[in-house]
């Protein structure tokens, strides 16, 4: 799926990375609070508490995403933080952040970023910004919009496995594994699980 929507995916997010040094989200699609595809590279440690705590609804970061369009750094966001999210999220490494919005076709693609040691610069907060508007745009030509685990499915079975070995490597059931195909056979519009796959193949998504 990256390859369809991020162009030399493998160097672009390790230039991300290089700059987010406590991590990144960025999430494609986003649509009535749920995105199609989300990739998390925030800590283990603050993502459970940021669940656990339920921070999503009470995050001033999330409801800037909601709400805006374009970048803002975290210390410019002015939406009241009852809850110290931002405060919380400093003990974990993201002390110093920024959030990128981009809206396409009534659906949003966002990307929040991290580091311990300094603001992001006007240089790199256009560059991100830039980034983001092409791969949202991007995203929105590729007219299927897998979600990773689907993605993970159809991978397993690209790779020669069968539905017990990948339900294994999974760790999931294999209904659950035929859940997964299931769904994006129907939105690669395919009539059977190998031809979902090799669609998927040729479109670039896995």
């Amino acid at each position: 799926m990256l390859e369809a929507i991020i162009p030399n995916h493998e160097e672009e997010l390790a230039e991300i990375s290089a700059l987010a040094l406590t991590g990144y989200v960025m999430g494609f699609g986003l649509r009535f609070g749920r995105p199609d595809l989300i990739i998390n590279r925030y800590p283990a440690r603050w993502t459970q508490k940021y669940e656990e705590e339920n921070y999503f609804f009470r995050d001033p970061l999330a409801v800037w995403t909601m709400a805006r369009v374009g970048k803002t750094r975290w210390s410019e966001v002015s939406i009241p933080d009852p809850f110290d999210v931002l405060n919380e999220a400093a003990k974990f490494g993201l002390k110093y952040g920024a959030t990128f919005v981009s809206k396409v076709d009534r659906k949003r693609s966002f990307m929040s970023m991290a580091r311990p040691d300094r603001e992001f610069t006007d240089a790199e907060m256009t560059m991100l910004s830039v980034k983001l508007d092409l791969w949202a745009h991007l995203f929105a030509r590729s007219h299927v919009a897998l979600s990773e685990k689907e993605v993970e499915a159809l991978r397993m079975l690209r790779d020669g496995l069968t539905h017990h070995e990948a339900s294994e490597k999974l760790d999931i059931s294999v209904s659950a594994l035929k859940l997964r195909l299931s769904g994006a056979q129907k939105k690669l519009g395919c009539r059977n699980t190998m031809t979902a796959v090799v669609k998927a193949v040729r479109e670039g998504l896995i």
